[in-house]
């Protein structure tokens, strides 16, 4: 079984100092956080996962206007200057890059912006975080990098100065103690079935197994093999479609209109033929995968309950609900954003939400996360 770690105590920071709290999801897609300081409600905070190192300070000179900070974000760490997120598209961020790389980046410019709306610069922060299971044993480095920035760092031109005590959870986390508190409230008793977490992300898909309430780590991992980006370029490429379109198939697949502008062809292009061979290849490597790894899990007398998130969860909706009832699975299978609630309004509340109607299922993990720290908090 896995302890969860907590890098450094609550307890030992400075009581004197306003506190921060945050939870955080470092998706590939896009980081999702949610915030808060004394008895605030959740503030929830869309921040994109491009991080670029070393710019110059010339370049910043273009988001001095910038009306949104979330969408302008930028880092001083020393002698280094660092954009985060949107601002560091165009600027050559690596997709393959270890999130144990840019974690702390992207956990700083969250805090920046949560600061900057409490309205504080010197401050503790109690952080919950997630990472993906095959980069967990990392997690003491991205503690050191954290306490390291924080000493002192400038956040878009404001000086800041926080002592961070993180802890660390694998990605997924936040959907088990989700649907762990929903089965009790239902119930009105501990809930100790099997759950088999699946959290199919943008780069990668984790799961975690949890017996008795404790997630047992011989039979959880991580693939990044079965990524969405990956498999999307792969099944994209092989029906024709080009980088340049990219985009526009991405549109026609999370919205269900295949009718969409091409800026190969430079008019409206049906993308249909691309989507279904997208959804095909998708649950063709999902089979492939839980016939090798979830089928012994659901033999014998042990009952076991199935809980999808991730944005591809959203976008396959049908076919992994078609899947799952096949293996006689209907009644224990469970949606992270099935009960919406606070969950979906929150995820309404971000930046652009409009358009992506997968944002409540990407929150999911994040808000459990948030809960779960809110509860410690609540119990001193």
């Amino acid at each position: 079984m896995v302890s969860f770690s907590t890098v450094s105590s609550a307890s030992s920071l400075e009581h004197r100092k306003p506190t921060l709290y945050l939870a955080g999801d470092l998706g590939k897609s896009a980081c999702k956080f949610l915030y808060w300081w004394q008895d605030r409600e959740f503030q929830p905070l869309w921040l994109g996962s491009d991080v670029v190192e070393g710019v110059s300070d010339t370049t910043l000179r273009k988001f001095d206007a910038a009306g949104d900070l979330a969408e302008a974000a930028w880092l001083k760490v020393g002698d280094s200057t660092v954009l985060v997120g949107n601002s560091a598209i165009g600027y050559g961020s690596s997709f393959a890059a270890d999130k144990v790389r840019i974690a702390a980046y992207q956990v700083a410019a969250a805090l920046g912006l949560a600061a900057v709306q409490a309205g504080v610069k010197n401050y503790n922060a109690v952080v919950s975080l997630a990472l993906p299971l095959n980069e967990f044993r990392y997690r003491n480095d991205v503690a050191a990098k954290l306490q390291e920035i924080g000493q002192e760092f400038i956040f878009c031109g404001r000086q800041q100065q926080c002592a961070i005590a993180p802890s660390f959870y694998p990605e997924g986390t936040g959907l088990y103690l989700l649907h762990r508190k929903e089965r009790e409230g239902i119930t009105a008793t501990p809930y100790t079935r099997r759950v088999v977490i699946l959290m199919m992300g943008h780069r990668n898909l984790s799961v975690l197994v949890y017996e008795g309430g404790k997630l047992n780590a011989n039979l959880s991992q991580t693939s990044d093999t079965l990524g969405f980006w990956n498999c999307f370029k792969a099944d994209a490429s092989a029906t024709g479609i080009r980088e340049t379109d990219y985009n526009s198939l991405l549109a026609a697949l999370t919205t269900d209109n295949a009718q969409q502008l091409s800026k190969v062809e430079g008019g409206l292009k049906d993308f249909g033929i691309a989507v279904a061979a997208i959804r095909q290849g998708e649950m063709k490597r999902l089979e492939a995968f839980c016939r090798d790894n979830l089928i012994d899990l659901l033999v014998g007398t042990n009952q076991t309950d199935i809980v999808i998130g991730g944005g591809v969860a959203h976008v396959l909706r049908s076919e992994l609900r078609d899947y799952f009832t096949s293996l006689g699975l209907a009644e224990n299978l469970y949606f992270a954003d099935a009960n919406g609630g606070r969950l979906l309004t929150l995820a309404e509340e971000t930046r652009n939400a409009h358009g992506d109607l997968a944002r409540p299922i990407r929150f999911a993990d994040a808000y459990g996360l948030a809960q779960a720290l809110a509860g410690k908090v609540r119990r001193g």
